[in-house]
């Protein structure tokens, strides 16, 4: 059964409070350059696009399940092409996205998804270079973004409705996760992964769509990516047999994947409360660790910024299990 590594955790979390500053992560807008800002406009509307919230709404609800799976198990991660370059996964979701709106002012207006046909969303939406995306489930996300914008509909509600209540409340972030538990698509998940993704978004943004007032409320956005590096850091630990299907990167069952994410879930919040770092700073430097830990490529162990005290555990991997939840 998946533990945590309470002398590991300790170790790490010693290393992050000796770093300095504790910003707030992600701004989902700009990306950080050597001398200047470089404006990611092929990931992010512009400042004050009046689409803004129903993009984001949009793209979050897709954050998941970005890898292909054989009989047995993992078999690769999820590419595509777009502008003449290779992304993955979520990054490849941005800027298809992106595309999509830059194309169509009102594709994210939830009424627009509610009847959106399923070759309306390969062709306008989930299209690279090559054409539509071949994610491993099409139906289901036809479905899942039809019930998105039939909830929206039939509530008489909208992404910007939402946004507007929470921020306008004390404690804005815990009411925003709380409200948004009942969209499809964001209500399956008791770690509220993509809630929590959006909330982060929502309030990095240089707009401050959510401003969070109630910062004990963030939890860890606990992905395959926090699990792979939980896992290959040390923070958790897995029994022998667990960790033989785990290198293997074997199927595992629903209980087994819950073990090992309530684990990297509980690592990761006593490893905010050890170091005294925000949950968002420890996202922030874990999504970045992620480019030097890949799922497939070589480990450039020497370029991330856990190497000192990471146990550099490579054989291991996120569990695989195919949920909607990441």
């Amino acid at each position: 059964m998946a533990k945590i590594n309470r002398p590991q955790i300790k170790k790490v979390a010693r290393f992050l409070r000796g770093l300095p500053g504790d910003d707030c992560g992600l701004n989902f807008y700009n990306l950080e350059g050597d001398e200047k800002e470089i404006i990611a406009s092929r990931m992010y509307p512009p400042l004050n696009h009046q689409q803004a919230i129903n993009f984001f709404f949009f793209v979050c609800l897709h954050q998941y399940g970005f890898w292909y799976g054989d009989e047995s198990g993992y078999k690769e991660p999820l590419s595509g092409c777009l502008d003449g370059k290779k992304l993955k996964g979520s990054d490849l979701l941005w800027a298809v996205c992106k595309k999509a709106l830059d194309h169509d002012f009102l594709i994210f207006e939830p009424a627009r998804l509610a009847e959106m046909s399923f070759n309306d969303l390969r062709e306008k939406i989930f299209t690279d270079a090559n054409g539509p995306i071949d994610f491993p489930d099409n139906q289901e996300r036809h479905q899942l973004t039809n019930c998105y914008g039939q909830w929206f509909v039939e509530n008489k509600s909208e992404p910007t409705k939402i946004v507007e209540l929470a921020h306008s409340l004390n404690r804005s972030l815990g009411f925003f996760l709380w409200l948004t538990r009942e969209v499809p698509g964001y209500n399956r998940d008791r770690f509220k992964k993509k809630n929590l993704l959006l909330a982060m978004v929502l309030s990095n943004r240089p707009e401050k769509f959510l401003e969070v007032k109630d910062p004990q409320s963030w939890s860890p956005i606990v992905d395959y990516h926090l699990m792979r590096l939980a896992l290959r850091l040390g923070l958790v630990d897995l029994k022998k047999s667990e960790q033989r299907a785990n290198e293997k990167r074997l199927w595992i069952d629903a209980l087994a994947e819950y073990r090992i994410r309530r684990a990297t879930y509980r690592a990761i919040k006593r490893l905010i409360s050890k170091s005294g770092k925000s949950m968002p700073f420890i996202d922030k430097l874990f999504w970045t660790g992620r480019q030097y830990c890949p799922e497939m490529e070589d480990q450039e162990c020497s370029q991330c910024i856990f190497s000192e005290v990471c146990k550099k555990r490579t054989e291991l991997f996120q569990p695989i299990f195919r949920t909607t939840a990441y």
